[in-house]
């Protein structure tokens, strides 16, 4: 996976579905935009859901 933050990755995603539903992607860039957002959202998931571990592993080490 490649090595960017959550929130660059959030604004590169942001970016591309603005052009999307803007229509300012031609047809030949069309697909390489879309695997590009399928790769951003991935990426964004994979960081919640490990954030989400590691905040359920130290709420458990405090006992709460």
């Amino acid at each position: 996976m490649e090595n960017i933050s959550y929130e660059a990755a959030a604004r590169e995603l942001d970016t591309i579905l603005a052009d999307l539903k803007g229509e300012n992607i031609s047809i030949d860039r069309l697909a390489e935009k879309v695997e590009r957002a399928a790769i951003l959202a991935k990426i964004c998931n994979e960081k919640l859901r490990t954030t989400e571990n590691k905040v359920k592993e130290i709420i458990k080490n405090l006992g709460l």
